[in-house]
């Protein structure tokens, strides 16, 4: 059960494990599970615990990109406790993941999303130290139809990667520091469009799609559409997105 061990941080024999119920869910659902300590050969005063939701994303700076872990939610698990010798510690968690956490589960050639639940737990006598625990987040029913609808068009998914930034549309703004971007290439050789890059800005009842078009002779255009949750009708949604990419 105690496969952390972290007394290389300075934990001086503590261990922790995160054990989550539920690895595989959508953005905006709840995310439970419970985070288990076993105490050292003394007493410890733990400050608090937290859990940070991460991202992995890509920065421009100048001419130069790199990547960057970012969080984009954090939750206070636990206050200040006293970490009892050589006993076992449960506190167990329900928190809700933010409707724009970037999917990872997508069928493509290139996927560098990362998305994984980071704990923190705060100490004076030591390093403070941290437990990582990948998650998988998969599209939620706008998405899937969104995907779906692609392919109809004639749009294979070709890479995935998160961006560091804000994005904003016609009516809508992300709002976690961060935006995903996926990029489609056409499946017939004579298109007029290179590439088309889409990015979703989930929310409780829709989720706004922001696309940029890459026209071969016509520069880049950038349309969108939201697409409701309830009642999803995939024809029309191809059919809507067959005019967008026309314009």
């Amino acid at each position: 059960m105690f496969n952390k061990l972290i007394s290389s941080l300075g934990l001086q024999g503590v261990k922790v494990d995160t054990i989550l119920n539920t690895p595989i869910l959508q953005a905006g659902q709840q995310l439970t599970g419970e985070i288990l300590f076993q105490g050292a050969s003394s007493n410890k005063n733990i400050n608090g615990i937290y859990l940070n939701l991460m991202t992995s994303a890509e920065v421009e700076s100048g001419d130069n990109e790199f990547t960057e872990a970012l969080c984009i939610a954090r939750w206070h698990v636990s206050g200040a406790f006293e970490l009892q010798a050589n006993q076992v510690h449960r506190f167990p968690f329900q928190v809700q993941l933010p409707f724009e956490t970037p999917i990872t589960e997508v069928v493509c050639s290139r996927n560098a999303t990362r998305v994984w639940l980071h704990t923190h737990l705060d100490v004076d006598w030591g390093l403070d130290a941290t437990d990582r625990d990948y998650l998988h987040i998969g599209p939620n029913p706008a998405m899937q139809a969104f995907l779906q609808a692609m392919q109809h068009c004639g749009y294979q998914l070709y890479s995935v990667d998160v961006e560091k930034g804000q994005l904003r549309g016609g009516h809508f703004n992300s709002t976690i520091g961060c935006y995903q971007e996926l990029e489609f290439r056409p499946t017939q050789f004579l298109s007029g469009i290179n590439e088309v890059e889409v990015s979703f800005v989930a929310q409780a009842e829709q989720t706004h799609v922001l696309l940029e078009i890459d026209r071969k002779f016509r520069g880049d255009h950038y349309r969108s559409l939201t697409i409701p949750h309830q009642h999803i009708h995939i024809p029309s949604l191809v059919e809507e997105i067959q005019r967008l990419l026309q314009r």
